[in-house]
């Protein structure tokens, strides 16, 4: 086989759990991974279409890969190809567009590139439908990735909330979740293989099982999850909605060793003129006390959330009500995004545009705040020991989200004993001792001891 293949993931953990499926399926093939872009013979972008940046992110990646090595033939796939599939088709070096419709094609379709003796220049072919007919999510014949100490296990796509600021359920579809059999039995696999974390990914992941029949739900999933699979050493959950953590949800992370104890919550603003605006259904009150009970429950846990800047209409008032919840709530990170106007939604269409300077002034105050308040979370770590797995010779992840630098000795997909003696960056640094062939984390020695 010709020379390998290489996959530019960009985006949310849903669409990273794809592109590691893609990747999963060419190595079963016999296709070989390379370590860049420009060395390989086909190039899948696994694109994100959430902001303007990630659309021209996306175009600058191809643009150079296709200057580059201009013999690598380009897949344009995910988000960004099923919302502008003529204007991907156009770019240079691109052999195929392919939707989130027809997103299963991507790793067929790159074999083949990859088992043609030549290759005859020509129009981009484009593999894009509506997405809305997609109204069930099928087990991933392809899962894990190897290499990987963690693996993401997409359980839901979709989204029927319709913001009016995003595009994404025009490009993902209606709100649709995986059989829990299936779930179970993807994790089960995943767990034998040998991976350490599992994390659950979904665009809206908090609605998980409200279409299927009979309904279910997020906190049921993970109990069954937990429940039938003893092998599973850690559980992550990723973005759930405020209104979605469920007090059952925080109170079995609270008392379960094998939750990883990490919440990402998006708030998007502090203001509840702007949340109407947003068509977020939620107050900041609402949020404030969520995120009170959770860290009055789980002192050590991780809280992070997402931020929008500059929405339509956002004034030095809403903005300031913004900058004051997040110093009240104990958030510990944040992803702060500028608005970016999406073609299509109500809010693109709505009055009183911020200009972007202002929006960039406003995003640096609240990523200033912000790592400072990550800084003291950190500090309080200092002198404790904590459970992490190790991904890298020298970086282990703890269960609250921390980065950790450990002694390079250590083998990677093991848990450590970390005993925290400092910062480093923006994570921590500590002793460890691998734990390897000891029992897992449990919910003890997650919890932060008394000081």
């Amino acid at each position: 086989m010709p020379r390998g293949f290489y996959i530019a993931n960009f985006g949310c953990r849903a669409s990273q759990s794809e592109g590691a499926s893609i990747e999963e399926e060419l190595r079963s093939a016999g296709a070989d991974a390379v370590a860049s872009p420009y060395d390989a013979g086909v190039v899948v972008i696994n694109s994100c279409t959430v902001t303007e940046e990630a659309d021209r992110e996306a175009r600058r990646t191809i643009r150079r890969i296709a200057s580059r090595n201009p013999s690598a033939q380009i897949i344009v796939a995910g988000c960004y190809a099923q919302r502008a599939p003529a204007e991907a088709a156009a770019l240079p070096g691109v052999r195929y567009v392919v939707g989130n419709s027809h997103k299963a094609l991507a790793g067929a379709l790159a074999l083949k590139v990859l088992t043609e003796r030549e290759t005859e220049p020509g129009r981009a072919e484009v593999f894009c439908s509506s997405i809305f007919p997609s109204m069930e999510l099928q087990p991933d014949g392809h899962i894990g990735s190897s290499g990987r100490t963690r693996a993401i296990v997409k359980v839901q796509d979709g989204c029927n909330a319709h913001c009016s600021f995003c595009i994404i359920p025009s490009v993902r579809g209606a709100s649709r979740s995986m059989n829990p059999v299936d779930v179970v039995r993807q994790v089960q696999t995943l767990a034998r293989s040998g991976y350490k974390e599992i994390v659950f990914s979904g665009i809206h992941l908090g609605t998980y099982g409200r279409d299927l029949q009979p309904k279910t739900s997020l906190f049921e999933l993970i109990c069954r999850t937990l429940d039938e699979t003893p092998a599973l050493e850690r559980l992550r959950l990723s973005s759930i909605e405020p209104l979605e953590v469920t007090p059952e949800i925080v109170r079995r992370v609270a008392a379960e060793g094998r939750i990883a104890r990490h919440f990402h919550i998006p708030l998007q603003s502090g203001s509840p003129r702007i949340l109407r605006a947003m068509r977020r259904p939620y107050t900041p009150d609402r949020y404030r006390d969520l995120a009170s009970d959770i860290r009055a429950q789980i002192e050590d846990a991780a809280i992070g959330a997402d931020v929008m800047v500059g929405f339509p209409g956002e004034t030095d008032e809403d903005f300031l009500r913004t900058y004051r919840l997040i110093e009240d709530a104990p958030l510990t990170y944040l992803h702060v995004f500028p608005y970016s106007p999406r073609p299509g939604t109500p809010a693109a269409a709505m009055p009183d545009h911020v200009p972007s300077r202002v929006s960039r002034m406003r995003s640096e105050a609240l990523r200033r705040l912000i790592a400072a308040r990550n800084e003291a979370f950190r500090l309080r770590m200092i002198g404790r020991r904590l459970p992490a797995l190790v991904l890298q010779p020298e970086e282990a992840l703890t269960g609250n989200f921390i980065r950790v630098r450990v002694p390079k000795e250590l083998p990677v997909n093991e848990w450590a004993e970390v005993n925290i003696t400092g910062l480093h960056g923006d994570g921590l640094a500590g002793d460890a001792e691998c734990q390897s062939g000891k029992s897992r984390p449990t919910a003890m020695s997650n919890r932060l001891r008394s000081d």
